[in-house]
């Protein structure tokens, strides 16, 4: 038995032999066997710790938690490892303790090993405790702008629960920011912990001061910019009552100079540099706060110089670029230039080609060189065209965009062309978000993966609109923007989800609006290729009734649209229409008779006044009374190259055309010539890529022949002219000189919109102007906003216009605002 015994210490200890070779072989040998006998005796050491050799093992009989009365044992012996059964080892137990005392309802704790019954194999733990003191009472002391209820509520303790010097601390600090966030910079707070202890009281002293408010901003030292848009880079603002606190914010007015500093750099002063000067008042109740400002010089670029460049020769890099030495030192003059670089080698094919510019000093002051390093990659060519996202949309709706801006395989990889398709697939309301990448890792071509993002085309819309041309409208519409006729449900749950009759780009809507001057309905249905082929259809359901200002107007009628679109952007269309005009409900005035000597006549029987009865429905409508019946067959010529269907950026539109009416028989035969063009610009894109548009447009009608009044022109209101009433701008009959029609019509107009939050909302100022066969040349000017609610109307935008009518005629009618839910340009 001995020896087997000491065959298992030896082969137990051979791997720890190697650690003692340093030391002496017989203080070794004698080390490792006293440790290895022990560990072979005593096989099961205690936990955290080793019995010494002939120490008795103790063995815990139970863990005794004394001196709580609040905190539950089960809560504090959450916390204590120490069990009954297991071996007491006095490194354990401390830990326990530590434990123990970091509860916050914990505030001292001790720790004892008792023998049971005399037995010192077996002891007791007993863990005494002595409990935090409770927040008995909160109290504040010098508080007079705010009551205790609202003090409290921003302590992160309440009455009732433990004492808790970090949440007493942390509520003190809490109790200054909200006091500075009220404008009282000066608030500081004492905590008086005196009685915390003993009576569980804790005391806040509160030092209000003066509420302060920031009465003035001044800008010293600008030279270069008006104040106003200094102002717009900061967000420190004077007090005014309701509208601004006045309050001062340190980190914001760090922010504000930050800001202010970047906007000179980014102007060309390059060396510019922004302080600010805090001027308290007396009592610290009023602030000036002036900023410091050193412009120094603006410098410009003497010169522009490009590295790197193999491909294209500085020369064709110049001409891309057209900026010229001399300019002011600018980031959007470089960031222009950049993109131009990038863009000129990416429609070539050269993908990755990178422009870093470097500004680069001169010894003359305001002076500096900006050198562009570009990398130019290696050409690409265009391998697939991978489509993802599009669940219901089919891939040809897609790669049609692409197809027209001849981003096609086989073709280089033109980024310029991908862009532009990116940017109108976009803006067709059929996704939220296209995105365009280059993959793979052939050495001469390249993948596209366009990712889309579906938006919900299918809209319903029950409700109530206002149209400054229309008056009060009911609105109840159903519209899918990207229909597909053939894709019929399987079951009556595809339809009402809506997966079915959705995916082929088609439109369908069926609009219905009952109103007080006016009521329409309408099914249109648009198809942009059909049979997948460069032509389109469009065909339109119509009723319409309106309020005229003496009669009433009704038509029903329907229209078909076949148009071939080529790849130029140029297309030609036929529209033939057939519609009923029904005139009637003419006005009169009912006038007292007079006899010859002034009195008004009476009737013998019944002795009531007797009226005349006069029709003021001017007599060119008059004789149109009832059904007209009116067909016409129209050819158009045009030409589209907007970059999105909604709200264009760039591009134009010009269309001309000739309508015979009478052409299919009726009661009418006149001609119409109309011929118009719309310019889009955009001046300014700012590093979000949000555009400030200019639109321009042209557009003229003339009428040759005999045409009833409801087919002629007038002016006025959105679409026109703003400033003037909706066909407030007419020649002009009968007693209350209603309009009755211009027979042509010339519009010019200009607009231009900028963002000012995000996609959302837009300012815009314009002038619009008008001719007509009677008067003067009307000219009005304005400003307005439109905003766009994405979720509900995607990219149609709600418009918001006050015009101003520089030059009228004295028979016009004018109008200050107007309202309108669609686009004017």
């Amino acid at each position: 038995m001995i020896r087997g015994l000491m065959g298992s210490v030896v082969k137990s200890c051979q791997k720890q032999l190697h650690k003692y070779i340093v030391l002496p072989v017989g203080l070794t040998v004698v080390m490792l066997s006293t440790f290895c006998l022990a560990q072979a005796v005593s096989p099961s050491a205690p936990q955290g710790g080793l019995a010494n050799a002939g120490e008795t093992v103790r063995i815990i009989n139970q863990v005794i938690i004394e001196g709580n009365e609040k905190v539950a044992d089960d809560v504090i012996m959450t916390n204590v490892r120490s069990r009954p059964d297991a071996q007491f080892n006095e490194k354990t137990v401390s830990e326990d303790s530590r434990r123990i005392i970091i509860m916050p309802q914990i505030r001292n704790v001790t720790w004892t090993a008792r023998e049971v019954n005399n037995n010192p194999a077996l002891v007791d733990i007993i863990f005494s405790v002595k409990e935090a003191v409770t927040v008995s009472r909160v109290e504040f002391v010098g508080n007079k702008a705010y009551k205790e209820k609202k003090l409290r509520k921003q302590l992160p303790f309440k009455e009732g629960e433990f004492l808790d010097n970090y949440l007493v601390t942390r509520g003190g600090r809490e109790l200054e920011v909200y006091y500075r966030d009220k404008g009282y910079y000066f608030a500081s707070v004492a905590i008086d912990n005196s009685r915390a202890d003993s009576e569980g009281v804790v005391v806040y002293n509160i030092n209000e001061g003066e509420r302060l408010k920031i009465n003035k901003i001044r800008y010293e030292g600008r030279k270069s910019f008006p104040q106003y848009k200094l102002k717009g880079k900061t967000k420190t603002r004077t007090w005014f009552p309701i509208f601004s606190k006045g309050k001062l914010d340190d980190i914001r007015l760090e922010a504000d100079i930050d800001a202010i500093a970047q906007f000179y750099h980014e102007e060309g002063f390059l060396d510019a540099q922004v302080s600010v000067e805090k001027k308290f008042n007396k009592d610290n109740s009023r602030l000036e706060i002036t900023y410091l400002i050193d412009e120094g010089p603006r410098y410009t670029f003497t010169d522009i110089t490009y590295q790197g460049n193999s491909v294209f020769s500085t020369e064709e890099i110049k001409t891309e670029v057209n900026l010229s030495p001399g300019v002011f030192a600018r980031q959007a003059n470089k960031d222009l230039a950049q993109k131009a670089i990038t863009r000129l080698y990416g429609r070539n094919g050269y993908i990755y080609a990178r422009a870093n510019p470097r500004v680069k000093y001169t010894d003359t002051p305001g002076e500096a060189i900006l050198d562009f390093n570009i990398t130019e990659g290696d050409k690409f060519y265009l391998n697939r065209i991978f489509v993802t996202g599009n669940y219901e949309t089919q891939d040809k709706v897609v790669r049609r965009d692409f197809d027209k801006h001849k981003f096609l395989p086989g073709n280089i990889y033109d980024q310029d062309a991908a862009d532009k398709a990116q940017r109108r697939l976009a803006g067709s309301g059929i996704f939220e978000s296209v995105d365009v990448q280059p993959i793979g890792t052939d050495p001469n071509s390249r993948d596209a993966l366009v990712e889309v993002t579906e938006s919900n085309t299918g809209m319903l819309l029950f409700g109530v609109g206002v149209d400054t041309n229309s008056g009060v409208l009911g609105q109840f519409s159903i519209e899918q923007r990207n229909f597909d006729a053939s894709r019929k449900p399987e079951s009556f749950k595809e339809f009402i989800t809506g997966n079915s009759y959705v995916g082929a780009g088609q439109r369908l809507k069926l609009s219905v609006e009952p109103g007080t001057e006016m009521t329409r309905a309408n099914l249109k249905f648009y198809e942009p290729y059909l049979y997948d082929q460069p032509y389109y259809l469009e065909y339109n359901l119509y009723l319409f009734r309106r309020f005229r200002e003496s009669h009433e107007e009704r038509r029903k009628g329907t229209s078909l649209t076949l148009g071939h679109r080529f790849d130029n952007d140029w297309s030609i269309e036929g529209t033939s229409r057939f519609e009923q005009i029904t005139i009637d409900d003419f006005e009169y005035d009912h006038v007292r008779r007079t006899n010859p000597d002034g009195s008004y006549q009476v009737d013998p029987v019944t002795g009531e006044y007797l009226y005349d009865r006069y029709l003021v429905t001017p007599p060119q409508i008059v004789k149109e009374q009832g059904d007209n019946w009116l067909t016409s067959f129209k050819v158009g010529v045009g030409q589209n190259t907007t970059d999105r269907l909604y709200r264009p950026t760039e591009g134009y539109k010009i269309n001309m055309g000739v309508e015979q009416f009478g052409f299919f028989g009726g009661d009418f035969d006149f001609t119409e010539l109309s011929a118009g063009m719309t310019v889009y610009q955009t001046i300014y894109e700012d590093i979000v890529e949000r555009r400030t548009v200019w639109a321009t447009r042209v557009s003229g009608s003339k009428i040759f022949g005999d045409a009833p009044t409801f087919e002629k022109f007038y002016a006025g209101g959105i679409g026109t002219a703003r400033g003037f009433e909706y066909r407030g701008i007419s020649p002009r009959d009968g007693r209350d000189n209603d309009p009755i029609g211009s027979d042509y019509m010339f519009l010019v107009g200009t607009e231009l919109v900028h963002p000012v939050f995000e996609e959302t909302l837009f300012g815009k100022i314009f002038c619009d102007s008008v001719y007509i066969s009677e008067g003067s040349y009307r000219v009005s000017v304005g400003f307005g906003f439109e905003l766009i609610i994405p979720q509900f109307f995607q990219q149609v935008p709600m418009s918001f216009d006050f015009g101003f009518p520089m030059r009228k005629d004295d028979e016009d009618d004018t109008q200050l605002f107007s309202f309108n839910f669609g686009m004017s340009f």
